[in-house]
Formats: structure tokens, C-alpha cells, sequence
């Protein structure tokens, strides 16, 4: 349990630092440690039910594009926390998805955004803090 609340703290902050990074990821004007923390825990069950789900089920793709498809699919997974987010009534968006709807800014702005957050949470997950022993 300790271990699950340490990595929900630890994705919170790349989310946060991934908005301040990138603009086209956001949390809204009156975004507060609550809306930030409930998007982590929304990413977090994401990465443990769905994103299994999804690397099966592209793995011929990935095959054919060396581990690149990884990208779509953590972009899949973001834009997929957004939609799951408006509908808990917290404020983040990505490329302005969901409330401007489905665009090719919003695809762009998750793969972008999904690197951002890839590379960030590979950076904080470092920090001796944050380290949970097995």
C-alpha cells in the first residue's frame, strides 16, 4: 500500500512538472493538489489494467516499428486519462481534449506529452525518496 501511495506521489509531481514543461498539457486555471492527485491515481490504474491490454494487443506493431508504437500508446493512454478525468469533473487536458474534442493537435500534444511524462517520471523515479524497498 505504502508502495502503490509512493508512486501515485511520484507520478503527481511529473504530471505537474510535465504541465509547467509543456503547455499544451494542463490542469485548469484553479487546479489543486486534490484535481493533480487524482489524475496520478487515473494514470496509475491505467498503466496497471489497460496499458497491458494495449502492448499485447500492438505488439505485431511493435515489432514492425522497433518499440516505437509504445509511443501511440502511452499518447492512447493520456488522451484515454483526460476523457476519464472530465468525466470525475477534474480539470486536464490534453491539446485541448476533451472539451475542444478529438483533433490532430490533441493526438500531437499526447505523443509529446507522453515522452515529456515518460522522461520526467524516468528522472523523479531516481530520487532516493521515492524509492520503495521490495
Amino acid at each position: 500500500m505504502i508502495g502503490f501511495a509512493v508512486q501515485t506521489v511520484g507520478t503527481a509531481i511529473a504530471l505537474w512538472l510535465t504541465a509547467l514543461i509543456y503547455p499544451q498539457i494542463s490542469f485548469g486555471p484553479n487546479a489543486g493538489i486534490g484535481g493533480v492527485l487524482v489524475v496520478a491515481i487515473v494514470v496509475g490504474l491505467a498503466n496497471a489494467l489497460i496499458k497491458p491490454i494495449l502492448k499485447i494487443l500492438s505488439f505485431p506493431l511493435s515489432l514492425m516499428t522497433l518499440g516505437l508504437s509504445a509511443l501511440i500508446v502511452n499518447a492512447v493512454l493520456l488522451l484515454g486519462v483526460a476523457w476519464v478525468t472530465k468525466e470525475l469533473k477534474v480539470a486536464f487536458e490534453v491539446g485541448g481534449f476533451p472539451d475542444k474534442g478529438f483533433s490532430v493537435d490533441a493526438i500531437v500534444a499526447a505523443v509529446v506529452g507522453a515522452v515529456i511524462l515518460s522522461v520526467v517520471s524516468l528522472l523523479i523515479g531516481r530520487l532516493p525518496f521515492l524509492k520503495t524497498s521490495r
